[in-house]
């Protein structure tokens, strides 16, 4: 019989199950003592709706799927929301994610985190303005989500000060996006930590980035934006990251510059500017 923790993966795995519906079953979870459950019957108790039945239960009960998940069991890390280890941080957020694929070391969670998140347009602005913010105590944590630009900037200065790097990212462990960025997520998963809700060959759709981005959000204690446009998926970060209750820092900007446009509009609405280092050092102590 699979464990409570295997039958979440094989769930997660198949098709036609979304994510409400895995929430569902892992409440149900909770406190159940009989899990040997048929397709049919996972269905019922995550309150799955009737089009998506055969689906979930053709793809639930093949031999393709069984192959998958002896793939994932035998070459990936994963965590479960049921499990102790899973970061209570996370457990708190909006729609937390089910099933956490990962390499590295999870106990980076437990250090003061701070997210960056920016334009994949970044400027030289942004990576002089992170040599400088980011002289931070070894204890400290960046999480940004491996992307082109500001993303980039953030795992490479944090990792060139000896900082510890997550990243999380909107496809499979296996997977690079951009492929440039191949051997900077090796050094993220060797020094630190790189986490995915998505299983492996899973590659870069459109979609992937806004859920990741809540990952980012509610994993941080703190956030900073460096560069964004108005309208960005940073500021969706940010909005994310309010929500959860978490500090959000906008890095001011030229008043003429578009990528300066998002952060100046953070602090209109009440973001705190990003003036100098003591401010972050300041709420890490707090944390620490």
């Amino acid at each position: 019989m699979l464990t409570k923790k295997q039958l979440l993966l094989k769930v997660h795995l198949a098709d036609g199950f979304g994510p409400i519906s895995e929430l569902r079953l892992a409440a149900w979870l909770v406190t159940s003592h009989n899990w040997a459950l048929s397709a049919l019957e996972i269905a019922q108790i995550a309150c799955l709706p009737e089009r998506y039945w055969l689906t979930f239960q053709t793809s639930f009960d093949s031999l393709a799927l069984q192959q998958k998940c002896a793939t994932h069991e035998r070459y990936v890390q994963y965590l479960t929301i049921l499990e102790a280890d899973y970061p209570q941080r996370l457990l708190d957020s909006l729609c937390a994610p089910r099933v956490l694929f990962f390499r590295g070391d999870l106990c980076v969670l437990k250090q003061p985190c701070v997210a960056v998140v920016g334009a994949r347009q970044a400027t030289e602005y942004t990576k002089q303005a992170l040599q400088h913010l980011l002289e931070l105590p070894q204890t400290t944590t960046i999480i940004s989500g491996l992307a082109q630009g500001a993303d980039a900037m953030a795992h490479e200065v944090a990792l060139q000060k000896g900082l510890r790097p997550i990243g999380v990212i909107g496809t499979g462990l296996n997977c690079y996006y951009p492929p440039q960025n191949e051997h900077l997520q090796q050094a993220v998963a060797e020094k630190g930590l790189l986490i995915s809700e998505y299983g492996l060959d899973v590659t870069a759709k459109k979609h992937h980035f806004p859920a990741r981005n809540r990952i980012i959000a509610g994993l941080c204690h703190s956030l900073v934006v460096t560069e964004a446009r108005q309208k960005s998926g940073s500021l969706i970060t940010a909005n994310l990251a309010l929500q959860a209750n978490r500090n959000v820092y906008a890095l001011p900007g030229q008043v003429n510059h578009s990528l300066s446009a998002g952060c100046n509009q953070l602090i209109l609405a009440g973001a705190t500017p990003l003036l100098n280092q003591q401010l972050l050092l300041d709420e890490l102590h707090y944390f620490d």
